[in-house]
């Protein structure tokens, strides 16, 4: 569920872009032309995207914002859009990687036994 290595880089990478794309709503060809409520509403996903936290749920959450965009876009930045939409589900049913605090808060644990516990049962 949280891939190190070459699989944990390429899930950084693909963190990164949902988040750019994600931005990228919020500040059409780069000119801030909505509002800061909206800025500020598109920059919180996007960091927690970059940062792995609580992956799927964020992914959802942009996914859904992104398709409200798309809906009301009648233009050719609709494809582009789009894609953006199934790379963020893409990440969504990946998960974060093993380089995010998803991974640092929910991972793998070390569960050791002692031999005390055998003692007890008999």
């Amino acid at each position: 569920m949280f891939p190190l290595g070459s699989a944990g880089i390429a899930l950084i990478l693909l963190r990164l872009s949902a988040a750019g794309m994600l931005l990228t709503i919020s500040f059409p060809r780069a000119e801030v032309t909505s509002s800061e409520w909206a800025s500020a509403g598109l920059a919180v996903p996007a960091a927690l995207l970059v940062l792995g936290v609580f992956t799927p749920i964020v992914c959802t959450l942009c996914c859904c914002l992104q398709i409200a965009v798309l809906i009301s876009l009648r233009s050719a930045i609709a494809l582009h859009l789009l894609f953006s939409i199934v790379d963020t589900a893409a990440l969504g049913l990946l998960g974060p990687g093993g380089y995010s605090l998803d991974a640092r808060i929910f991972g793998r644990r070390r569960v050791v036994l002692s031999s005390d516990d055998d003692s007890d049962i008999g």
